[in-house]
Order: C-alpha cells, then sequence, then structure tokens
C-alpha cells in the first residue's frame, strides 16, 4: 500500500532529522529527561509512612541523593534526583533544598539551566514558591507536559506532594522559574 506524501513544517521536520542534542534544543526533550519522566511517571503511588517523610523507598531516594537518614526530610528533592539517577544523569549529592537548587539553575552550575516559565517542556523541572512562607522556592518537581500557549497550569510528577508521588496540575501563579537538566556530553 502506498502512502500519500504529508506535509510537514518546517520546524519538524528540523526536530525530526536533527542530531539528538540539537533536537532537545529545538524543543524535544532530551533523551534522558524523558527517561527520568517515564521512570517517575512509574512511581506515582509510593508513599511515606503517614507524614513523617520516611518509608522504605522513600529512604532508599534519599539516602541515594546524599542524606544522613534518619531524620528523614521532605523529599521533592530526593525523588527528582532518583528519577534523573534513573535515566543515567547523577544531578548532584545532596539535591534537597529547592532554594539550592533554584540558585544552581541560575547560576547555571551542575548541570542546571533556569528558563522562563512559558518555555518549559516535558522532562524539565519546574520550582514554586507557595506564597505562604519565607522561603525563595518550596518545592519542585517534573513536567509532564509541554505548556500551550494560554495554560494556566502546569502538569508535573511529584514526590512529596501529599505525602506520596502523585501526578498533578499546579497554578502557574505559584511557579518561580523552569529549569532544564542539561546532561553530560559523553565522548
Amino acid at each position: 500500500m502506498r502512502r500519500a506524501a504529508v506535509p510537514v513544517a518546517a520546524g519538524v521536520v528540523a526536530l525530526l532529522s536533527a542530531p539528538p542534542a540539537q533536537a532537545a534544543s529545538l524543543g524535544a526533550p532530551a533523551p534522558e529527561a524523558e527517561r527520568a519522566v517515564r521512570w517517575a511517571l512509574s512511581q506515582v503511588g509510593v508513599r511515606e509512612i503517614g507524614n513523617t517523610n520516611c518509608g522504605r523507598t522513600v529512604v532508599r531516594w534519599q539516602r541515594r541523593a546524599g542524606w544522613k537518614v534518619p531524620p528523614c526530610h521532605e523529599w521533592c528533592g530526593a525523588f527528582v534526583h532518583e528519577a534523573f539517577l534513573q535515566a543515567g544523569v547523577n544531578l548532584r549529592p545532596s539535591f534537597l533544598d529547592p532554594e539550592d537548587v533554584l540558585d544552581d539553575a541560575r547560576a547555571r552550575r551542575r548541570g542546571l539551566r533556569a528558563i522562563p516559565v512559558r518555555s518549559i517542556r516535558r522532562g524539565d523541572l519546574v520550582i514554586y514558591r507557595w506564597g505562604d512562607t519565607d522561603s525563595r522556592a518550596d518545592h519542585f518537581g517534573i513536567v509532564t507536559r509541554r505548556l500551550r500557549a494560554g495554560d494556566r497550569f502546569v502538569r508535573t510528577v511529584d514526590g512529596n506532594s501529599g505525602n506520596a508521588v502523585q501526578v498533578g496540575r499546579r497554578s502557574l501563579t505559584y511557579a518561580v522559574t523552569g529549569v532544564r537538566v542539561i546532561p553530560p556530553r559523553r565522548g
């Protein structure tokens, strides 16, 4: 059977024919970011015990992120660290405090780059500030869907959200910045 040619926008052709690193800069997530999203989504439902920030899986993620446990800590950072570790990218030990991640991204350190919230795409991180705290950043999660024009919400998978890994929809009102993870070059 013969298939009809389908017209494709020039940007899509460039994206489909570009090498992986260039394709990522054109709009597709890096392969590592896509693997991190897929792993993160497979963890939906993992819970801490009660309201303790502890649990067998959560503690394992905290230790692999370089934390000394006990005591257990708020673990959104351990979850993001583990997702990228499973994708082959070690973000850094002690990927704990959202404010430190914000500082690293703004300074373009440790493979993190701050990006405008409107530029986030699947596999990026989004950092939130809830507004009722003195901190500059309170939480972060992994973006599961690119923003579209007019979107007022971002879709993410987050650890330590309601004491579990959850897929959520959060208002952009609380977003401080997007963060792109830049995997180290190989070869």
